[in-house]
């Protein structure tokens, strides 16, 4: 009985610091399964068919390729270093200022005593592998840097042709004019979200 009780005891005391073999009745083992699981689905890539616009927008909206094309849209040609060395495309798209006007506009920063409370709101584009980028609001907003940020449906390299759809780079791409490497003109974007900086007036860094 004495080396049962010691035995279960040395056990309980493994388990407690993460020694131990989790058992199947081990209900944080399945959690950790289930939760890698979602991750590696979540962030397996593929073709995007849809764009969630929200976060601190007026009316958060999901766009399908035709609701895209319905809007105004604008040419943007760019030149940018990849991997596969210096490229120049002609993209066809709707700027994502007004991309983000067609729902209303911005809602303002959570914060009312925030001066320019804009200039602390940023957006966060996510393609379906999860690779992010994030703009400022003062990069794209007209009264300040006002870059024509393009959320892209199509190339237009040939202009003896027709805008040819993004095939396999999916519904929409983000094309960021003046940047020197294309680390943010990702494409298979399904997300674009609007966000507000911590106020961090009087913290300690």
């Amino acid at each position: 009985m004495g080396l049962t009780r010691r035995i279960t005891i040395v056990s309980l005391m493994l388990s407690i610091l993460g020694l131990g073999q989790p058992t199947l009745a081990d209900p944080l083992a399945k959690v950790k399964v289930s939760s890698t699981s979602s991750e590696q689905a979540e962030c397996s890539g593929g073709i995007s068919e849809r764009v969630r616009l929200g976060g601190e927008v007026v009316q958060p909206t999901t766009f399908s390729l035709s609701k895209l094309q319905s809007l105004p849209s604008q040419e943007v040609t760019v030149s940018f270093g990849s991997a596969q060395g210096q490229q120049t495309h002609t993209y066809v798209g709707v700027p994502l200022w007004n991309l983000i006007q067609s729902v209303g506009g911005l809602k303002p920063n959570p914060d009312p005593t925030v001066k320019n409370g804009a200039l602390r709101q940023y957006i966060v584009i996510e393609a379906t592998d999860c690779y992010q980028i994030v703009l400022s609001e003062g990069e794209i907003d007209p009264n300040f840097e006002g870059k024509q940020v393009l959320v892209a449906y199509a190339t237009k390299d040939d202009p003896s042709v027709d805008p040819q759809l993004l095939g396999d780079q999916g519904i929409a791409r983000i094309v960021v004019p003046g940047d020197v490497k294309g680390g943010r003109n990702i494409y298979n974007i399904r997300r674009i979200k609007v966000f507000s900086a911590p106020d961090l007036r009087f913290k300690s860094y």
